[in-house]
């Protein structure tokens, strides 16, 4: 049997094994002034599809700018792996690599009608391959990463890591720009990054997947609130049932007790947010609820 079917086959049969999260006691809910103007426009491009599994991009256009939420993978991922090997590189070539574009991300963009060369930043919510990889395939972009993420990837600059691939850091070296949580409590958040300074892109520190992984609210000016919340989870009946990740998944967060925090957390945001749609970065089914299809409305 080849690892692909084995891998996939066991994500089947341990998909119900999930273990059981405790609610968390949050405080109350903490909002901030929001004026979401009226050009803000959000669309989905996918640049790599694998059954019910996505790699895609949440672009929000914005009068000031516009930032793409994660970048998918590379279109050089087979050979940027082979740095790996054993039990690591199985496991890429068996799931990331399924995700691998067929063009590259600048292609995908113009395709859908936006302008890879005018992208204000690139946000990635966490620093692996199938969310960063796809900054390589655009023209050089400012690329936002919170500290203890930035931290991770010069790691991957001096040794060879599973959490980054080594050729992702080189490759953004020199575009980084810090991402700061200079602003104060925000939902059930503690502290909370203002992108464009009137609360329509919105983001938030979730780490445990990996030390800097960040979630980020859309605000848009209907009312529609959007929350991209990266690997937290890998889809949203993990939220709603309160259980932590398959078990053949677990491996992916680097602390998973912070991880299953995260989920707890989510839980009840959700309970108090009703509205809030939650979009998981690989969950297709969530972001064809939430846009329809790849890469409408994107032009404009």
């Amino acid at each position: 049997m080849s690892i692909h079917r084995w891998v996939l086959g066991m994500m089947v049969v341990l998909g119900g094994c999930r273990a059981s999260i405790a609610p968390v006691e949050v405080g109350p809910l903490h909002s901030v002034e929001t004026t979401p103007p009226a050009g803000l426009t959000a669309c989905w491009v996918e640049s790599g599809r694998f059954g019910s599994f996505t790699a895609s991009s949440l672009v929000v256009r914005h009068p000031e700018g516009t930032v793409a939420i994660d970048a998918g993978n590379s279109t050089n991922l087979k050979e940027e792996i082979q740095v790996y090997e054993g039990r690591t590189y199985r496991w890429l070539r068996a799931l990331p690599a399924r995700l691998r574009p067929r063009e590259s991300l600048a292609d995908r963009f113009g395709e859908a009608g936006v302008d890879p060369g005018a992208l204000r930043w690139v946000l990635p919510t966490h620093a692996h391959l199938d969310h960063l990889g796809g900054v390589l395939d655009l023209p050089p972009t400012p690329v936002l990463l919170s500290e203890p993420e930035q931290a991770l990837v010069a790691e991957a600059r001096e040794h060879v890591i599973t959490e980054v691939m080594p050729a992702h850091a080189h490759g953004v070296e020199g575009h980084e720009e810090a991402l700061r949580f200079d602003g104060g409590p925000y939902e059930i958040f503690d502290r909370h990054a203002d992108l464009f300074g009137d609360g329509s892109v919105v983001v938030v520190p979730m780490p445990g997947h990996t030390p800097g992984s960040v979630a980020v609210f859309v605000n848009l000016p209907d009312g529609t609130r959007l929350l991209h919340v990266g690997d937290a989870v890998n889809d949203r009946s993990q939220i709603e049932r309160l259980r932590g990740r398959a078990s053949i998944m677990r491996r992916t967060d680097m602390d998973e007790p912070q991880a299953n925090d995260n989920v707890a957390r989510l839980h009840e945001l959700q309970r108090r947010i009703p509205e809030l749609r939650i979009i998981p970065a690989h969950e297709r089914r969530a972001w064809a609820e939430t846009f329809g299809r790849p890469g409408q409305g994107c032009a404009g």
